[in-house]
């Protein structure tokens, strides 16, 4: 079991957030009715995703979760921005399969198993995450098909660069790459607030200054 799937979760869902809200923008929906309550139910499951922990039931992030994908594949998108909004429905499977293989271990099968043939607790989760981390990287690449899942960089890396690399290849707007994007701080963490540059004192005027020129040079003059 991942001991930091809580902080790997929460992260992802945290980078997730700027290009959601800026693709809502871009098309005109944030002002929306629609596009307010897609914004509300991503908000919810990111605070239930900030709340979870390692190794217990998801199964309550998981309904808030998909309250959100429900309200999000309702939204009129138009077929222009489908590549930057499979790219959000990736990220948030990816959440989803982070929280499924790091919660309990579903009961295992009905049919009656001789002793020697019972997975242990141990093995019997280890299965669990093999399979999820399948299907979940199979749901993931039928949503954006370049995907390859990397262990040398955490998901929200790969999906800021799966992201800015749609939105170049797309010829969108330069204000939509992750670097121009605010990130959430993370749960219990302030929001940093804007510093004031400290005033800088008046700078006096150079006096001129007398140049001395060598003697024989001073003599011609």
């Amino acid at each position: 079991m991942c001991t930091n799937a809580n902080k790997t979760a929460a992260s992802l869902m945290l980078v997730i957030e700027p290009t959601l809200k800026s693709l809502l923008t871009f098309t005109n929906l944030i002002t929306t009715p629609e596009g307010q309550l897609v914004m509300d139910e991503y908000d919810a499951a990111l605070t239930a995703v900030q709340n979870w922990k390692s190794g217990t039931p998801a199964q309550v992030v998981l309904e808030i979760i998909g309250d959100f994908q429900l309200g999000f594949n309702k939204l009129p998108l138009l077929p222009s921005v489908k590549t930057l909004t499979n790219i959000i429905l990736a990220g948030v499977e990816t959440v989803i399969g982070i929280l499924t293989a790091n919660s309990s271990a579903p009961a295992g099968p009905a049919e009656v198993l001789a002793p020697e043939d019972i997975p242990s607790k141990e093995e019997a989760h280890a299965m669990h995450q093999a399979h999820t981390i399948i299907e979940t990287t199979a749901k993931v690449k039928v949503l954006v098909p370049s995907f390859k899942r990397s262990i040398w960089h955490s998901p929200a890396t790969q999906y800021n660069r799966a992201w800015d690399q749609a939105a170049e290849a797309g010829n969108f707007p330069p204000a939509l790459r992750t670097n121009k994007l605010p990130v959430l701080a993370p749960l219990g963490v302030p929001d940093p607030k804007p510093t004031t540059p400290a005033p800088q004192p008046a700078t006096k005027a150079a006096e001129p200054v007398a140049v001395q020129l060598p003697a024989e040079a001073a003599a011609k003059v």
